[in-house]
């Protein structure tokens, strides 16, 4: 078998979820636990986080640095 992992925009969805109805696929939901404790966590970061703190997405990927890389 075959697994294809695809990102689709929100805005495309829908004409996409119509196209494929005619074929033979499963949708596959993870789902992760969050626990009390976490929420509390989040939110008390959420609140006393900046906005000028923040870093774009496609910039902070470009600073991740995995085990493997030297």
């Amino acid at each position: 078998m075959t697994q294809i992992t695809l990102n689709i925009p929100d805005n495309e969805l829908t004409f996409f979820m119509k196209l494929i109805e005619k074929f033979n696929y499963e949708t596959v939901v993870d789902e992760i636990a969050v626990t009390e404790d976490m929420k509390i966590l989040l939110d008390e970061r959420r609140s006393t986080s900046k906005t000028d703190d923040f870093i774009p997405w496609n910039d902070a990927k470009k600073q991740l640095r995995f085990k493997s890389e030297k």
